[in-house]
C-alpha cells in the first residue's frame, strides 16, 4: 500500500516532469509538501489529447461510470496484479494514465501487534520519481479529477518495511507509461515491478508522519 508520501524539492520534480512530458508544459502550482494524505488534492502529470500538463487532482479514485453525488469506493491504491481485468480500472489503464510526482514515501513497519514504526523511502540521493498512476476526469458539478497509485510486490529492501510498494518509474519507463495509445497486458506487467532495491534507502523517522496535519520538514527527518 502507498498511503503517505512527499515532494520536498519542486524545482527538481518540476524538471523531471518537463523532461519526461516534454512540450510547452503549463505547470500547476506546485509547492512543498512533507505530508501528503489521501483526498488532498496533488499535482498529477499526463498528456491529455496529446497536450502534457500537470493539474490537481483528488488522491482517492472514483470509477467513471459512478455518477452518484457521495461515491461508495475511492481507492488510493490499486493492486497491479489484478488491475488489468478489472472492470474499475480496465478503461483508465487504456486511457488514462498518469504520473504522480513525488521524491519520498512513507511506509511502517509491523513490531508486534501495537507498535508500527514509520520509515521514510527514496531513491539514492533522494531524486524524483513518479508513481504510475491511472486517473478520471472530473464530472462536472459533481467531483474534480481523481487518481490512484497502482502497487506491487516490494522489492529486497521495502520487503524488510512493508509487504507492498509502490510502482516507481522514472526515465523512459515514465515516458512509456503516459505515452498515448492502448498497452498490452504484456507491457503493462512488465512496467508494474518493483523499482530495483539498489537505486532506493530508506531511513526510520518521527511519529510525526502519523498525523497528516503535520507539514513540516521534520516529518521525514532521520532518527535513531
Amino acid at each position: 500500500m502507498c498511503g503517505r508520501y512527499r515532494f520536498k524539492d519542486p524545482k527538481l520534480i518540476a524538471e523531471a516532469i518537463k523532461a519526461v512530458l516534454g512540450g510547452d508544459l503549463t505547470m500547476a502550482e506546485f509547492l512543498q509538501r512533507w505530508n501528503v494524505a489521501p483526498s488532498q488534492f496533488l499535482p498529477v502529470a499526463h498528456a491529455h489529447e496529446g497536450v502534457p500538463q500537470v493539474v490537481p487532482m483528488r488522491w482517492g479514485l472514483v470509477p467513471f461510470w459512478d455518477k452518484s453525488e457521495k461515491p461508495k469506493i475511492a481507492p488510493i491504491n490499486a493492486r497491479s496484479e489484478e488491475a488489468y481485468s478489472k472492470p474499475m480500472f480496465r478503461q483508465a489503464i487504456q486511457r488514462r494514465r498518469c504520473l504522480v510526482p513525488a521524491d519520498g514515501f512513507y511506509e511502517w513497519k509491523r513490531v508486534d501487534d501495537k507498535t508500527k514504526l514509520p520509515f521514510c523511502i527514496a531513491r539514492r540521493e533522494e531524486r524524483p520519481f513518479f508513481f504510475a498512476g491511472l486517473y478520471e476526469e472530473s464530472v462536472e458539478h459533481l467531483r474534480p479529477a481523481t487518481f490512484t497509485v497502482l502497487t506491487t510486490a516490494p522489492n529486497e529492501l521495502v520487503a524488510q518495511i512493508h509487504d507492498r510498494m509502490p510502482v516507481l518509474l522514472e526515465g523512459e519507463r515514465a515516458k512509456a507509461w503516459v505515452r498515448p495509445g492502448a498497452l498490452s497486458e504484456a507491457d503493462f506487467r512488465a512496467t508494474c515491478v518493483a523499482y530495483p532495491a539498489s537505486d532506493m534507502t530508506a531511513w526510520r523517522i518521527s511519529s510525526l508522519v502519523n498525523n497528516p496535519r503535520n507539514e513540516a520538514p521534520e516529518v521525514s527527518e532521520r532518527v535513531e
